[in-house]
């Protein structure tokens, strides 16, 4: 029952931020707009990305307030670059947002991306991440000040092959490793092929509930550091170790639902 509390009391408090969030991106008078293409170094009031677009290898990027990806837009920033927003990062329905990369790791295939994370990034959210219905998000080795919220989102993945759903093109996967983060995490509504929440550092609750993936191999929850509680409920597949080779979890809170052995 507390576990349940604790989830509906983290729902609410992220349902008012995603209106508030909404709110801060549309404040600016003066913003920088990309509708494709790559996005240059230099220091933005705020950035509105509207088509695909990405940022480079070496770019150094400053936004001074929020980040909007608009509804089916993409902002690809896997790459070896320095992105420092001072605002809130809001990723609207059916948009795609990739952010940070370190050398650990190799990635899953992003749409319309790189297949594979080759450099290091230096990138920081001075605000929170909050995406509404999206289609996916890649966080890989970001510091993150504030909330990471996912609301509902995905495509539901129909005929796949459970064993090999995440390797296919245009497969959608949402990773989330090696990340510092200092508020709550919730993922919850989600639906695609793989979901993974790996070696956070994390100094607030998360919880994962009602996702659902196609792969038999999804939802590795490991080798996370968290200084709060962590909940899972409703998820499919139930979360798991899988073939990660991962560790268990190091929770000062409680452990509870799906991920209590975990």
């Amino acid at each position: 029952m507390k576990s349940l509390r604790t989830f509906l009391a983290i729902l609410f408090t992220l349902s008012a931020m995603i209106f508030t969030a909404g709110l801060a991106n549309a404040a600016p008078a003066a913003h920088s707009t990309c509708s494709g293409g790559s996005i240059a170094s230099g220091t933005y009031a705020s950035l509105t990305v509207t088509g695909a677009c990405s940022i480079p290898d070496g770019a150094h990027v400053t936004v001074n307030g929020p980040v909007t990806v608009t509804p089916g837009a993409m902002l690809n920033a896997i790459s070896a670059s320095t992105v420092r927003v001072t605002g809130n990062v809001l990723v609207k329905r059916g948009a795609t947002l990739g952010l940070g990369c370190s050398e650990s790791m190799t990635m899953p295939p992003f749409p319309g991306g790189p297949v594979f994370c080759t450099g290091v990034s230096h990138d920081q959210v001075d605000g929170n991440i909050v995406a509404a219905w999206a289609r996916t998000m890649f966080i890989d080795a970001v510091t993150i000040h504030g909330n990471l919220v996912s609301i509902g989102g995905g495509v539901p993945v129909t005929g796949a092959d459970p064993a090999g759903c995440e390797e296919r093109p245009g497969a959608l996967n949402f990773p989330v490793k090696d990340n510092t983060i200092d508020g709550n995490v919730v993922i919850t509504g989600w639906q695609g092929c793989w979901l993974g929440y790996i070696r956070n550092v994390q100094h607030g609750s998360t919880v994962l509930a009602h996702n659902n993936t196609a792969s038999d191999d999804s939802m590795e929850v490991v080798t996370n550091t968290i200084h709060g509680n962590l909940v899972c409920t409703r998820n499919a597949p139930a979360p798991q170790v899988g073939d990660s080779g991962g560790a268990p979890n190091a929770v000062t809170g409680a452990k509870t639902g799906q991920c209590a052995k975990l």
